[in-house]
């Protein structure tokens, strides 16, 4: 069961205790992507300019992190609909 399933489980159960569970990890998860990219950024500023190639090793692992950020972002917003709906 992926994360949004088990936020839609957890709201049409009306089982808040474990969507504020769902929640705090999410947020965990998401500072520790803040705190990735904050450092990867330090680290490849002056390789990941916007005139290098896109397909380049470093712009393709920033993306494949962004992705999962993204995702995360997502879901976290979900749940903090789904908390404030029950």
């Amino acid at each position: 069961m992926n994360v949004n399933q088990h936020i839609n489980h957890c709201y049409t159960t009306r089982n808040k205790e474990e969507l504020e569970r769902v929640k705090s990890v999410l947020e965990t998860n998401k500072k520790e992507y803040d705190q990735f990219f904050e450092e990867y950024l330090e680290l490849f500023d002056d390789q990941m300019n916007a005139n290098m190639d896109q397909t380049a090793p470093v712009w393709k692992a920033y993306k494949e992190k962004y992705d999962a950020y993204t995702r995360i972002n997502e879901s976290l917003k979900m749940a903090n609909y789904y908390l404030g709906m029950i």
